[in-house]
């Protein structure tokens, strides 16, 4: 079985379907700019083939390759919002339920009350 055959079917159907759109969407990006896929390429570091597969949503792209084509594009700062520590509700929602109830003042810190 070919490794993209592999790779697709051990994603969620839901991962799959989100790399394809991230592909279509540097697609259409790369063709408002009028950049050619020989150019695209070419900047990237990469061959015409590989970022075919990139824009088809291929599984087998290395993430790298998906941040080389947003930097290429000047969209590599929306990355920084990706899993960011201030947006994630459900990580906040647990640390807050990790958090004591009540804060005891321990004897050993009035020692260093200077």
């Amino acid at each position: 079985m070919p490794q993209n055959n592999l790779m697709s079917s051990s994603l969620p159907p839901d991962v799959a379907h989100a790399i394809a759109q991230l592909g279509e969407r540097i697609m259409i990006a790369r063709k408002r700019r009028a950049i050619t896929m020989e150019e695209m390429a070419d900047r990237m570091f990469i061959s015409r083939k590989t970022l075919s597969r990139l824009e088809k949503g291929d599984t087998g792209v290395s993430i790298a390759i998906f941040v080389s084509a947003l930097w290429v594009l000047g969209l590599e700062k929306d990355l920084l919002e990706v899993a960011s520590p201030e947006r994630d509700t459900v990580g906040i929602f647990r640390e807050r339920q990790r958090l004591p109830q009540r804060v005891h003042n321990p004897e050993s810190l009035n020692d260093l009350n200077f």
